[in-house]
């Protein structure tokens, strides 16, 4: 009988005093996709070109703002519909605002592990540009940390090779005249000795090619969360 009543007590103990008020916590903390969006990150591996890679840290968060409606979500088995028509909401963050629903990790810090910590997906941004090329690449994770889908766009940078101009010169034949005279056509080529000349237009990084990264994004990704 003791026992019986002492076990009857724990279980009491350990019972939500109001299981509608802990399930509405968890629907709560989990009703929204939640996208954490890291500043662009740019490596510099030039060595002899000096390639302009100056842009707005924020500017992937910022077009994530706009196309993140493109995304899609299910709609039932194999089907997909824009993530608008479903009953879930999406929402975007960065640096500056992700601490208003998670200030339990620095996400400057540990971006990835912070968003699996925090069951949500993250796109990391990064510039890669050496002395021919320039690339941008945009990379969605989901809360376990696999690539859920990846876009990129590239800037070469343009060579054109100007062959020297050629010297001809042509001597025309002369009339024999009265006392006689007169002579062949004569014509001389001079080719150019010098190496042609290399004309180049450097490749750079522009608003509008982080832009159509990450369009191509959000146009791809199908989020099942």
């Amino acid at each position: 009988m003791w026992l019986l009543l002492f076990l009857v007590g724990i279980l009491s103990a350990t019972e939500p005093a109001n299981l509608e008020e802990v399930d509405t916590i968890i629907v709560e903390a989990y009703r929204d996709i939640q996208v954490y969006v890291a500043d662009i990150k740019i490596i510099d591996a030039t060595v002899e070109t000096n390639v302009e890679t100056v842009i707005d840290k924020e500017a992937a968060y910022t077009f994530s703002g706009q196309y993140w409606r493109s995304a899609k979500v299910p709609a039932g088995i194999n089907s997909w519909q824009p993530v608008e028509l479903g009953d879930r909401e999406l929402r975007v963050y960065n640096d500056r605002t992700i601490g208003l629903v998670w200030d339990n990790c620095n996400y400057r810090r540990q971006p990835l592990l912070c968003s699996v910590q925090n069951d949500h997906y993250f796109i990391e941004t990064v510039v890669h540009v050496d002395d021919n090329q320039l690339v941008v690449k945009s990379t969605l994770y989901d809360a376990q940390g696999q690539i859920v889908n990846s876009s990129r766009r590239v800037n070469d940078k343009i060579v054109r090779w100007i062959k020297q101009q050629e010297i001809t010169i042509r001597q025309e034949q002369q009339q024999p005249g009265l006392l006689g005279g007169g002579g062949q056509a004569v014509s001389i080529h001079k080719p150019k000795e010098e190496l042609p000349l290399k004309w180049e237009i450097p490749h750079n990084l522009t608003n509008g090619l982080v832009q159509q990264t990450m369009l191509g994004l959000w146009v791809g990704v199908r989020l099942k969360q």
